[in-house]
């Protein structure tokens, strides 16, 4: 074989692999913008479950606001002493069975209950959430100094108890 044949031979061979690393490359960015449109669509979702769920804590917000101006209102018109673990107990009603609250509240009157330390599991049946509300919420209540959380066990563990 001649040298030119020979260079004829190289020269087809990178051609070939030359429109293999195009086909593979057209291939993969096919796959990166599947990829980009399924994120983005994810990101609309959440997006949109955020903004449902800012709406919703700001109409709670005005529930809450009203009822604790009528529970004060209530307990001025009353000449008795009105006892605070009472009044606390109206909100905790108000805020669990007629506003129907967030997850947050609902966690907070669990952890209240008998036991002094709740599994995630725990949690998520007693209060009806899907486990992944129960972990945010705790999460929010760990930041807020509320709860204790231990990852290695997902127990969780009022840090003061109000209800005595």
């Amino acid at each position: 074989m001649n040298s030119e044949e020979r260079f004829r031979k190289i020269k087809g061979e990178m051609e070939a692999l030359w429109e293999d690393l195009i086909k593979e490359r057209e291939a993969k960015e096919a796959e990166l913008m599947s990829r980009i449109e399924v994120l983005e669509k994810e990101k609309a979702d959440l997006e949109d479950r955020f903004s449902k769920a800012q709406s919703k804590l700001a109409h709670i917000e005005e529930q809450f606001k009203e009822a604790v101006e009528k529970l004060e209102t209530f307990s001025k018109e009353q000449k008795k002493d009105v006892d605070a673990l009472k009044l606390l107990d109206i909100y905790l009603v108000l805020m669990g069975d007629v506003f129907n609250s967030s997850v947050h509240v609902r966690l907070l009157l669990i952890l209240h209950g008998e036991k002094e330390k709740y599994t995630l599991e725990e949690l998520a049946k007693a209060s009806g959430s899907k486990l992944l509300e129960v972990r945010q919420a705790i999460f929010d209540l760990r930041n807020s100094n509320l709860v204790k959380y231990n990852d290695e066990t997902q127990e969780v563990e009022l840090v003061t108890r109000f209800l005595e």
